[in-house]
């Protein structure tokens, strides 16, 4: 072989076998984690998504139990007094809340028919829209005993809430007498000695929850919404609806017992090869508790391979461009070189058949005595052994992963060293967004756990969150602020948590609906993002003196357009945007969990004001039978007080009569 061939073979070889190496080495590790990173990813998206329907659900019970607290206070009523009160609270629930079929209920007859001797028999009554209408009706059931095996029968001697398995509802109030998918949070009202008294429950349609399938970023993967007994609640495919999921047709494959994990609320996920999406799909099961029942529903994420690894298909083919560009730039150089030492001496022949078989050894440089031709080629071998060694390092270094590795091309023409830092700029980009991915990913997963912790205690899970987003984001402190809207007449902003230097702090400070920066962000329902901080905003106090933060970000908390509060983080440095990004997908979370908590401190309000009610009308009936006692007495010492008058009279007549006779 000529020296250009050899040239041309071992150098572009060796040059290939490292940009192979290399290319396919990151492309494998991205490609792992790629499919790590996504299957977090729809684990993430599965918890969210219970968050919300979790939310939803919850509030539906919340609304129940609150009804039967109220109504289990009626029991001792007059009759009139009773289905009056009754029937407005049913009939309040349905305006205030559209969404609704129907409010029903059952009175045990033991408990407000003084007649009625026997522990069976029930009086139902129902409330339900008809034709935009609402319509009430009852009814006595169960005069003959009671049903075993039906639902009212379970509630009443479990004592429990539940929410029903779907069923199908013939709606009153659809034009065309049609049925919805519906359901039934139901609960026992109890007496305060734990005595069933009946029934209460709510007709719903399902019908919104069809609307939640769909996966932002997947164009085909989606959500489904299982019941506890495993029964299609929503899907992409309408056609399973309120069918079994034993219907999917990846579930005869399943190695897990995909029907037992929903019943019995487990947590899952599995890879199969889903015959509707022609491809395989990672899927994830997230259980839904609901309320005080024991009998969870369960949504799942499925998402197709293809998606996972498009972005990586794309970045493989972009290095494999730049790879064969480079190794095109490369052809040229040494075509170039070859032609103009092909010439040489055969000192100078023999080091360049040790460079064509990549014997690239430092120690065999060629001594430059001459300035002639002969020298001029020596010194070019010479630069060209320094380059390539420096080129494979670089490459080989870039194969082993260090993407940060120092690299200085030899001149603004060197188009091999120019595409291998091209090539280094771009898989050390795509690292960089993986890894603003993955932090985004686990901080929502991470707080995902906090809000799901401690929904009850509202201040001890602020304090938890900013703490811990304190110490996420690495900023100096940072505040979270509500709403407290607890009196009309006096809203305003409450800071509900605070922490600074790594340790919590207590500030009991109170804002004004319409003063400083945090009303406004919250007024504006937008993020406040300062690089210049107003004189005396805030000091940062340290055992090294007293300093003034560079940067405030306030994030309000937003849920469907209502604001709930915000958060405010200060820091001496910059943050970035795909931060931000995440604080305002956070804040989202936050402000559905202080929804949440709003709506049960609501619940408990009405409960105590239901029971002060109630409190003051016993009162008051115990005061008119007093009257009435009283009054009795009164007319009773008139009439003995009539008789001796009218007795002494006709005593009086006697005697005149006597005497005149």
């Amino acid at each position: 072989m000529t020296i250009k061939k050899k040239m041309m073979f071992f150098i572009l070889g060796l040059t290939v076998v490292i940009y192979s190496i290399t290319i396919g080495y990151t492309i494998y590790s991205l490609r792992d984690e790629a499919i790590a990173e996504a299957k977090k990813l729809a684990d993430t998206y599965a918890s969210d998504k219970a968050n919300d329907i979790k939310a939803k659900l919850d509030e539906d019970m919340a609304i129940t139990r609150a009804m039967t607290l109220i109504m289990q206070d009626y029991v001792d009523l007059p009759t009139d007094q009773r289905e009056k009160m009754q029937f407005q609270l049913m009939k309040s629930i349905l305006e205030q809340y559209p969404k609704y079929e129907a409010v029903w209920m059952s009175w045990q007859l033991e408990y407000i028919d003084t007649a009625w001797t026997k522990e069976y028999g029930r009086l139902s009554i129902n409330c339900y829209w008809d034709n935009g209408t609402i319509k009430t009706s009852q009814e006595k059931k169960d005069l003959n005993g009671f049903v075993l095996d039906g639902l009212y029968y379970r509630l009443l001697t479990e004592k429990v809430e539940v929410l029903t398995e779907p069923y199908e509802f013939d709606s009153y109030d659809l034009d065309n007498g049609g049925t919805l998918l519906a359901v039934s949070p139901t609960k026992t009202l109890l007496d305060d000695n734990g005595t069933a008294l009946g029934v209460m429950g709510i007709d719903m349609s399902l019908e919104e929850y069809s609307k939640m399938t769909t996966i932002e970023g997947y164009e085909h993967g989606y959500a489904f919404l299982a019941s506890n007994n495993g029964t299609i609640v929503a899907h992409k495919n309408p056609e399973y609806s309120n069918k079994p999921l034993t219907v999917l047709d990846y579930y005869e494959e399943l190695d897990i017992n995909l029907m037992e994990l929903v019943q019995t609320g487990g947590k899952g996920s599995f890879t199969i090869y889903s015959e509707e999406l022609q491809d395989d799909a990672y899927v994830s099961i997230a259980p839904i508790p609901v309320g005080r029942s024991n009998a969870p529903w369960s949504v799942g994420i499925i998402v197709p391979y293809s998606e996972i690894t498009g972005s990586i298909n794309t970045t493989f083919w972009f290095m494999i461009v730049v790879a064969l560009i480079g190794l095109s730039l490369l052809t040229l150089v040494i075509l170039r070189i070859s032609n103009d030492i092909v010439s040489s001496l055969e000192k100078t022949s023999a080091l360049l058949k040790d460079i064509a078989r990549g014997d690239i050894n430092m120690s065999n440089k060629l001594d430059v005595n001459s300035k002639n031709r002969l020298g001029q080629m020596s010194s070019s071998v010479n630069t060209l052994m320094d380059e390539l060694n420096k080129k494979a390092t670089f490459s080989k270094l870039i194969g082993e992963g260090n993407l940060d590795a120092d690299f200085e091309v030899s001149s603004e023409d060197d188009v091999l060293g120019n595409s291998l830092l091209e090539m280094r700029n771009s898989l050390k980009n795509a690292k960089s967004e993986e890894e603003k991915r993955r932090w985004t990913n686990e901080g929502l997963a991470k707080f995902a756990d906090i809000l799901q912790s401690d929904s009850e205690n509202l201040d001890a899970l602020c304090s938890t969150i900013i703490s811990n987003l304190v110490s996420y984001t690495k900023v100096i402190q940072g505040g979270i602020f509500l709403i407290n809207d607890d009196d009309p007449n006096d809203k305003y902003i409450q800071l509900k948590g605070a922490y600074a230097y790594e340790r919590k702090k207590w500030i009991d400070k109170r804002i004004e609906m319409d003063e400083g920066l945090v009303a406004q962000s919250m007024k504006e329902q937008s993020y406040i993002y300062l690089k210049e901080v107003p004189q005396d905003y805030v000091n940062i106090t340290s055992g090294l003196g007293e300093a003034k933060p560079n940067i405030i970000l306030i994030v309000p908390l937003m849920l469907n357009g209502e604001v709930f509060g915000a958060i405010e983080l200060v820091s001496f440095k910059e943050i970035p945007t795909y931060q931000i990004e995440f604080l305002q997908k956070l804040a989202e979370n936050i402000a559905s969990t202080v929804s949440s908590a709003k709506i049960n401190n609501t619940t408990k309000k009405l409960l105590e004001q239901s029971k002060i009610q109630a409190e003051d009308l016993q009162s008051q009936e115990e005061e008119m039978r007093q009257n009435m006692e009283e009054l009795q007495a009164t007319q009773e010492e008139m009439i003995r007080k009539e008789k001796e008058y009218v007795s002494k009279i006709e005593d009086l007549e006697r005697k005149l009569g006597n005497q005149k006779n």
